[in-house]
């Protein structure tokens, strides 16, 4: 029969085997990234579908894959027209069998929280990456009357920590009040 001092030495040492199983040990001032998660995130794919818009030209459009380095991701949009209420609408998928939607899903009127954030979490984060990824592009608005150039990366930090392995599918538009 085991006694509690025994027991308490067992699970702490099996705690200790779990936490170093995942990779290096930390050091303490080290800079700690990415530690509950065991894999590296990605972008494979962009895809710009139902071209032709009917109020945007899209001139580029891809992603450029790098050896030893992040996914460069391309996008140069034509707007000729100024708009003064812009949605962005959002859905994360996650494949199972098939993509189905996975937690982060919304909508945001983007001029409007560019005068004030808001306190809705999912908006903040949503837009907070935005920011950093375009910092161009995401501005208050007026939107518009010029041609958009993005060359950016997905770093894993944008990433929610608690996310599972496996193949995502990020679907995001942007809207006006028109369409």
């Amino acid at each position: 029969m085991f006694r509690c001092a025994e027991v308490l030495q067992f699970v702490t040492i099996l705690l200790i085997v779990c936490q170093f199983s995942h990779g290096k040990v930390f050091t303490y001032g080290e800079e700690v990234k990415n530690v509950t998660r065991p894999f590296s995130l990605r972008v494979v794919k962009l895809l710009c579908i139902n071209q032709p818009y009917e109020e945007t030209v899209v001139k580029e459009c891809r992603v450029i894959l790098r050896r030893n380095e992040r996914s460069l991701i391309c996008v140069s949009i034509y707007v000729p027209k100024v708009y003064h209420q812009l949605f962005i609408q959002f859905r994360l998928h996650y494949k199972f069998t098939t993509y189905k939607p996975l937690l982060i899903d919304g909508e945001i009127e983007l001029c409007s929280y560019s005068r004030g954030p808001k306190k809705n979490p999912l908006e903040n984060y949503v837009l907070g990456v935005m920011q950093e990824m375009l910092p161009n592009t995401v501005h208050p608005c007026p939107h518009g009357n010029k041609t958009y150039n993005e060359r950016t990366v997905y770093k894993e930090e944008y990433a929610p920590k608690s996310m599972p392995a496996g193949d995502y599918r990020m679907d995001i538009r942007f809207a006006s009040s028109t369409n």
